[in-house]
């Protein structure tokens, strides 16, 4: 068993469109400087599948997108695991374990090449789960069990085979040998056991051990991709309060747009430092595909159609389209829905407090032009529909902090894999649920009169 310093912690984001893993080592976080960014898509010829294939390696007609908006959008349709698809030859339940087998598989690989194999023995996984497990219904029950029944089935497969026995991205993997591989572990796997997830108990649940002992965690989508940023970020002092910082991550992804709020508090006289995560917004589906398409609909009325790959290009580009209406109307949804979880976010007590609010823009479409800032005026905005003192208000900032010892070309390329650095956060029990925080009560004490 390996030491706390050497401690594995592997963190997976898989997107609608684009997935990534990180990883970690120990309570000092050094990071692994490989952090690889895959396509979500998958391409099939009807014989094999392909995770992660490049784009020149693509056809239209071979193409399998967005697996995760349909997990999301049709949970209580045909049966996740029994119901073959027209496109893949799989079931869902089937594709999406492939898409979340090749990561790990990938990571598996990265490992083994570079740490002694006796280390493999403590590492913990860790998943980012969007936040539609905050909404309630048959609908996103359904989606949430199946979600980790294909998080169960790919990590039995991580935990007890070889990384050249599975399925790895960019390379072509039998259809047919998929799902005998699933069927052989299906039975095996107690996936019934995350049932009790929830948002309120997601970091402190624990699954596993499973083969040499590897266990595995999850994690709000928004609350890790706000981590890493929370934990870099300064702590402020102010009277009568003890050290805070506070963070708004707003994580713009392909296909949905999650917002939550986290707090980082320092006490005085000991120092220790606690790490909380509030009620966050419902998974927002108004996300980076609607820009996209949009992009796509405008050249094709002006007779100069472009691909879903170039429209994707041009979408985090600086051009003349990004002042059309369409986009306003974009950026306007978006900042609507951030504007309304600030005026439900249930601190009463350190919100108003005249520490900076830390505003972190996330994900790919989080980058587009314009974005951040429209946002910090609807925060602003939405501080002081709350009645927020106007020094509290002028605290609100967009950040820009995040771990150090990451050598990343632009900030860009950090918002991008916020998520999957914080699902390999080396503490994520440590980061607690609060359902609210009242506003202070103030204790008038009164002077008996005096008798003479």
């Amino acid at each position: 068993m390996s030491t706390d310093t050497t401690r594995i912690f592997l963190g997976i984001d898989w997107g609608t469109h684009s997935s990534k893993w990180a990883c970690s080592l120990g309570p000092h976080r050094r990071y692994f400087d490989s952090l690889p960014i895959y396509s979500s898509d998958l391409v099939t010829d009807g014989e094999s599948m392909i995770f992660g294939a490049p784009e020149k390696a693509r056809s239209e007609d071979d193409l399998i997108k967005w697996l995760k908006g349909l997990l999301i959008n049709d949970p209580l349709g045909s049966s996740f695991w029994a119901s073959p698809r027209a496109d893949t030859g799989t079931s869902l339940g089937e594709a999406v374990a492939f898409s979340l087998c090749c990561l790990l598989s990938d990571a598996k690989q990265k490992l083994v090449d570079q740490l002694d194999p006796n280390d493999l023995s403590d590492l913990e996984l860790g998943f980012s789960f969007p936040n539609w497990l905050v909404d309630r219904g048959r609908g996103p029950k359904a989606a949430a069990r199946n979600f980790c029944q294909a998080v169960a089935v790919s990590v039995d497969l991580f935990s007890s085979a070889s990384a050249r026995d599975l399925p790895q991205p960019r390379k072509p993997y039998s259809v047919q040998r998929w799902k005998e591989v699933v069927s052989g572990v299906r039975p095996a796997v107690k996936a019934d056991s995350v049932m009790d997830l929830a948002v309120e108990n997601m970091t402190t649940l624990s699954f596993g051990p499973t083969h040499n002992g590897v266990t595995w965690r999850f994690l709000t989508e928004s609350a890790a991709a706000g981590l890493p940023y929370l934990r870099a970020t300064k702590i402020e002092e102010v009277p009568g309060a003890p050290g805070l910082a506070k963070i708004l991550v707003v994580d713009v992804g392909a296909g949905s747009t999650d917002v939550g709020y986290m707090l980082r508090v320092r006490n005085r006289k000991t120092q220790d430092e606690g790490f909380y995560y509030f009620p966050p917004a419902s998974s927002f589906k108004w996300a980076g595909n609607d820009l996209t398409n949009e992009i796509m609909k405008y050249h094709s009325a002006r007779g100069t159609p472009l691909t879903y790959a170039e429209a994707e290009a041009r979408k985090l580009r600086q051009t003349d389209w990004v002042k059309l209406s369409f986009v306003e109307v974009w950026k306007a949804r978006i900042c609507d829905h951030v504007s309304a979880y600030i005026d439900g976010v249930t601190d009463e007590r350190w919100l108003p407090l005249p520490v900076s609010l830390n505003l972190v823009v996330t994900g790919g479409s989080g980058l587009v032009p314009g974005l951040r800032e429209s946002l910090r005026e609807a925060v602003c905005a939405a501080l002081l529909s709350r009645r927020c003192e106007q020094r509290v208000v002028d605290k609100v900032r967009l950040s820009g902090e995040h771990i150090p010892r990451l050598d990343f070309a632009t900030e860009a390329e950090y918002a991008r894999r916020a998520v999957c650095l914080g699902a390999a956060d080396h503490d994520k029990p440590g980061v607690r649920y609060m359902a609210k925080m009242d506003r202070p009560v103030l204790i008038q004490i009164t002077t008996p009169p005096r008798w003479v």
